[in-house]
């Protein structure tokens, strides 16, 4: 009788990666033929729902046969990390979008748009994209390979994801703020803070600009260059900070115990 022998498992890590390339597979003839069809119709919204919702069932499916929601990302740890470092760069991108003159101006904000915005960006957007790129590709590529290329390789999922309907400025500010979560996962180690700092800058972008599609409004003439350069700082600085500085200056630790000292001294004044 022949001796079976063993067949050789492959890594969770990248076999979690295939599954989600096959679950990614449909979005090459949406990118051809559904986007174009349904953008700016009145499918717009109900589709992207449907889309992002496919992908949370399956990131849901491919994540949990493997790991727990905690060890997805789906923790407290580095909350205040990822709340602060997510301010700085929504402070930084809306002094950038403020620093110039668009050709045209933003649609007024109305009651409903406002909670429909939220309820999208923070509801949807947020919590599936950082759950997909931020917890389960960058958990399988971190037990892969490491953090190097989970870092790299979940910002390059993250760029591809919107490669459909950016303009090439755009990519490289998804390229920027990709890398910058990426960052800050690794740093803080959840993404429950990058899930609310997501939100708010889709958000911001969607209130002010007139149209998310840059290369549609023309050429901005700058007004403010001091503003646009001190944004510019903000948002590169976040990924050289976690880089190069913590935790030997942990922000987040320095800021709420700040606060604390504030509330404490305020409270001894009251009484």
């Amino acid at each position: 009788m022949k001796q079976m022998i063993p067949q050789k498992q492959r890594h969770p890590g990248l076999a979690a990666l295939i599954e989600v390339g096959i679950l990614f597979l449909p979005g090459i003839p949406a990118f051809f033929w559904l986007w174009p069809n349904v953008r700016g119709s009145s499918w717009d919204t109900a589709v992207n729902i449907l889309a992002y919702l496919y992908m949370l069932a399956g990131g849901l499916w491919i994540g949990l046969r493997r790991w727990s929601l905690a060890q997805l990302g789906l923790n407290r740890k580095g909350l205040g990390l990822g709340l602060i470092c997510g301010l700085v760069l929504f402070a930084g991108r809306t002094l950038v979008i403020l620093a110039v003159k668009w050709p045209r101006e933003p649609d007024p904000l109305t009651l409903s748009r406002v909670v429909g915005d939220i309820l999208f960006y923070f509801g949807l957007v947020a919590v599936i994209e950082e759950y997909i790129f931020r917890g389960l590709v960058y958990r399988a590529l971190n037990e892969w390979r490491g953090t190097r290329w989970a870092i790299w390789g979940s910002t390059a999922g993250f760029i591809l994801f919107h490669i459909g309907w950016h303009s090439p400025l755009q990519l490289l500010a998804a390229l920027i703020i990709g890398l910058t979560f990426a960052a800050i996962r690794w740093r803080a180690g959840g993404i429950v803070g990058l899930i609310f700092s997501h939100g708010l800058i889709d958000a911001g972008a969607v209130w002010l600009l007139p149209e998310l599609r840059l290369e549609e409004l023309g050429r901005p003439e700058i007004m403010h260059p001091g503003s646009l350069l001190l944004g510019y700082a903000f948002i590169l600085g976040i990924p050289l900070y976690l880089w190069l500085l913590y935790p030997r200056l942990p922000i987040a630790r320095t800021t709420s115990q700040a606060i604390k000292d504030i509330v404490k001294r305020s409270f001894n004044q009251i009484w």
